[in-house]
């Protein structure tokens, strides 16, 4: 089966579009990595070439002049001028006028980080969209990925399931959320639950609150050890040439089939 380099590191360096909505904690790890890869080798593999935020009030202004990147801003309240948030015609019109603004700056990639919103269509059939999930995508039952889902409901499903360790997962963005090629899972994570507080005990619906401050704590944890490091190094790692996909999506990293991410 023949595939294709997700990125050609032959045009170097890979340039990257950073999407936020909040605090803007991953792409700020995004770029200091990329800083830290130009000291060691005068060039790195990546660039941040703009940052874009569907949010005025995040700390992407911040973010932007603090290291002189170029910043676009295309607000989503304002944008839907009170039709459903959910309608998404509305949301491939939002991403067409995304592209618009983004277009100039060349991306080869797209990476979101902490981004709140479902991509459609304008920005999908135009770029590679790489995103950090705060649980292990490989994980399946019936068919299906396990833990799914925005916020804390990763941690949440995991913790409730009996699961020993968490970890995040980088993979490729698709139409369908949290369902595209995985690429890299971080390393583990232990499940530390409160003294005397058993799994039982967190299925019980007067124990809501704790469960979600439980998955909360556990989850700003996994930034650390899971997305603040596999993030950056994914896209290193695509800026290198060592991803490629065949006609089938089947992932395949250094020319090797890996079918459920690399794990470290």
């Amino acid at each position: 089966m023949k595939y294709k380099l997700l990125f050609d590191p032959k045009i170097q360096p890979m340039r990257v579009a950073c999407f936020m909505s909040g605090s803007g904690t991953n792409v700020r790890k995004i770029i200091e990595h990329q800083i830290r890869l130009k000291k060691e080798r005068g060039k790195p593999p990546y660039e941040v070439v703009v940052i874009f935020t569907d949010n005025p009030e995040s700390n992407a202004k911040i973010i932007a002049e603090e290291y002189g990147i170029p910043l676009k801003v295309n607000d989503i309240k304002k944008f839907y001028h009170g039709r459903d948030i959910k309608d998404m015609s509305v949301r491939e019109e939002f991403d067409k006028k995304t592209v618009e603004l983004i277009e100039s700056y060349e991306p080869d990639a797209i990476a979101l980080g902490g981004y709140a919103w479902v991509i459609t269509k304008p920005l999908l059939s135009k770029y590679l969209i790489i995103n950090v999930h705060p649980a292990d995508l490989s994980v399946v039952e019936r068919g299906k990925r396990k833990y799914v889902g925005l916020y804390h409901t990763p941690s949440m499903k995991a913790i409730l399931a009996g699961e020993k360790f968490l970890h995040s997962s980088t993979h490729i963005v698709t139409e369908n959320l949290d369902m595209g090629e995985i690429l890299v899972i971080s390393k583990p994570l232990r499940v530390k639950l409160p003294e005397g507080i058993t799994i039982e005990d967190l299925k019980k619906p007067e124990n809501k609150e704790l469960l979600i401050k439980i998955a909360e704590e556990h989850q700003n944890k996994l930034k650390e050890v899971g997305d603040w490091e596999i993030f950056p190094l994914t896209l290193e790692w695509i800026a290198e040439g060592r991803f490629a996909i065949d006609d089938n999506r089947n992932i395949y990293f250094d020319g090797k089939l890996i079918k459920n991410g690399y794990r470290l």
